[in-house]
C-alpha cells in the first residue's frame, strides 16, 4: 500500500469520526435546548403566570366582597357580580397551575392547600352574604367576612401560599435553564468539533489539489458547505437558548408589576374592611387586640394605586413570544441530522475516486 493511499484512508477515517462528533454534538445540543425551550413555553412560565394572576383575582374578589358589604348592596345582589367574576377567574388560574405545575411534589401538596382554603373562604363569603341579608344577624355577617378575609391575609393563607408557589415555579424555571448545559458563553466549546472538521476538510481539499493537480474536490466542496451550514444551525440554537434567560427577566417584570397592583388593591379593600368592621365593634372596648392591629396597620397604608394591568397583560404577551421564539427550531431537527450524514456521504464520495486509484499499486 503507498503512502499516499494510507494517508487517504487516514484522512477519510479522521474526516467521517469528526463528523459522528458534530452529529452527535450538535443533536444533543439541540435537543436539550429544545426541549427546555419547549416545557418552558408550554409549562413553566404558563405556571408563573398563572399563579399571579390567581393572586390577583382573589385580592380582587375579597375587596369587590367587602365594597358590596360595605355598600349594603350585599343585601339586594350579595357580594355582587365582581366578586363572583373574580372568583371564577381564580378558580382557573388555579386549574392551570395545576395542569402546568413544575415544581413538582411540593408544588402539588401547596397548590392542594390553596384551593381547600379557597374553597373555605367561598364558604365563609356565602355565610356573610346570609348573615348580611337578616338586620338582626348583621353583627354574625362582619365577623364571617372577617373570617373570610383572614384566610387569604393571615400568614400561611391563601395569598402567602400562593406567593411560596410562585417562587417554586419561578426555582423550576431556573433549574431548567441551568441543567441545559448550554450557553452563549460556551459557545466556542461547542463550535469546536465543527470548526476541527472543516479545518480537517480544507486541509484535504488542499492536499488533493497539491497531490492530484485538480482545481476542486466538488462532493468534499460541499461537504464543507453543509459542515458551515450545521455551524450556523448550532449558533442559531445556543442563541436560542440565551433566549429563554429573557423570559425568565420579563417574568420577574410581570409579577413586579402584579405586586404593585396586587398590594395597591389589597390595601384598599382592607382599609374599607376596617372601616365596616369599626361600624360593629364597641366603641369603648374595641374589636378585640387582633381586629384593632388590624384597623390600625390597614389605616397605615401608604401605596399609591395605579393601573398595572397594561403592564402586566404587556409583559405576559412578550413572556410568551419570547418563548415561543426560543422554542422556534427553524428546520434544526431536520437540518443538522440530515446535512451531517449528507456530509459523511459526500466524504466518502469525494475520496473514494481517489482511494480506489491506489488499490493495485505497490
Amino acid at each position: 500500500m503507498t503512502a499516499t493511499r494510507v494517508r487517504l484512508v487516514r484522512l477519510r477515517a479522521g474526516l467521517l469520526a469528526l463528523t459522528l462528533v458534530v452529529l452527535v454534538v450538535s443533536m444533543w445540543a439541540f435537543h436539550r435546548v429544545q426541549n427546555a425551550a419547549e416545557t418552558v413555553r408550554d409549562r413553566t412560565s404558563q405556571a408563573v403566570l398563572e399563579v399571579t394572576a390567581a393572586r390577583a383575582a382573589l385580592v380582587a374578589a375579597d375587596a369587590a366582597a367587602v365594597a358590596s358589604f360595605a355598600s349594603g348592596e350585599a343585601r339586594l345582589a350579595g357580594p355582587g357580580q365582581e366578586y363572583s367574576n373574580q372568583l371564577a377567574l381564580a378558580s382557573q388560574s388555579l386549574a392551570r397551575v395545576a395542569e402546568f405545575n413544575q415544581a413538582g411534589a411540593p408544588g402539588g401538596n401547596g397548590l392542594q392547600v390553596v384551593e381547600s382554603q379557597v374553597a373555605a373562604y367561598s364558604g365563609s363569603i356565602g355565610q356573610a352574604d346570609v348573615h348580611f341579608r337578616q338586620l338582626d344577624a348583621a353583627v354574625l355577617g362582619a365577623a364571617d367576612l372577617w373570617h373570610a378575609s383572614r384566610l387569604l391575609h393571615a400568614p400561611g393563607g391563601v395569598l402567602d401560599e400562593l406567593e411560596l408557589l410562585q417562587d417554586k415555579q419561578r426555582e423550576a424555571l431556573a433549574t431548567q435553564l441551568s441543567s441545559t448545559g448550554v450557553s452563549l458563553a460556551m459557545l466556542p466549546l461547542w463550535l469546536l468539533p465543527i470548526l476541527a472538521l472543516l479545518g480537517l476538510l480544507v486541509h484535504t481539499q488542499l492536499y488533493l489539489r497539491k497531490r492530484f493537480r485538480r482545481m476542486a474536490n466538488v462532493p468534499l466542496l460541499a461537504a464543507t458547505v453543509l459542515i458551515a451550514a450545521i455551524g450556523v444551525a448550532l449558533v442559531f440554537t445556543v442563541v436560542s437558548r440565551d433566549r429563554l434567560d429573557s423570559v425568565g427577566e420579563r417574568l420577574d417584570a410581570v409579577a413586579e408589576a402584579r405586586n404593585t397592583q396586587i398590594q395597591a388593591a389589597d390595601e384598599a379593600g382592607q382599609l374599607r374592611l376596617a372601616d365596616l368592621l369599626t361600624e360593629f365593634c364597641d366603641r369603648e372596648q374595641g374589636c378585640g387586640v387582633t381586629v384593632d392591629e388590624f384597623r390600625a396597620k390597614a389605616r397605615q397604608a401608604t401605596t399609591v394605586a395605579t393601573d398595572n394591568t397594561r403592564v402586566a397583560t404587556a409583559g405576559a404577551k412578550a413572556v410568551a413570544a419570547d418563548a415561543s421564539g426560543a422554542a422556534e427550531t427553524g428546520g434544526r431537527e431536520y437540518l443538522i441530522p440530515a446535512g451531517t450524514l449528507l456530509a459523511g456521504g459526500l466524504v466518502l464520495l469525494g475520496l473514494h475516486s481517489r482511494i480506489d486509484e491506489y488499490r493495485y499499486r505497490p
